[in-house]
């Protein structure tokens, strides 16, 4: 499963950060189609907004990619 946070910046601006293992990697290669539950996508700006894309090899390594201030639940 993909590791998904919602950050907001000094601006108050949602950027979306996304991290991908190489399951997920290898399935999005299948064609499977990568989704957010209903209810957990934040309000994006076209203009300010960011869409993050991480990979590592597991979970674990995604973890250990992010700032223990944005350290996903």
């Amino acid at each position: 499963m993909a590791v998904k946070a919602i950050v907001v910046d000094d601006e108050n601006v949602r950027h979306l950060i996304i991290g991908l293992n190489r399951g997920d990697v290898e399935s999005l290669l299948r064609g499977d189609v990568f989704t957010l539950p209903i209810g957990q996508v934040p309000v994006l700006t076209e203009e300010k907004s960011d869409i993050v894309l991480l990979f590592a090899e597991t979970d674990d390594d995604l973890g250990r990619r992010f700032r223990p201030a944005l350290s996903p639940v």
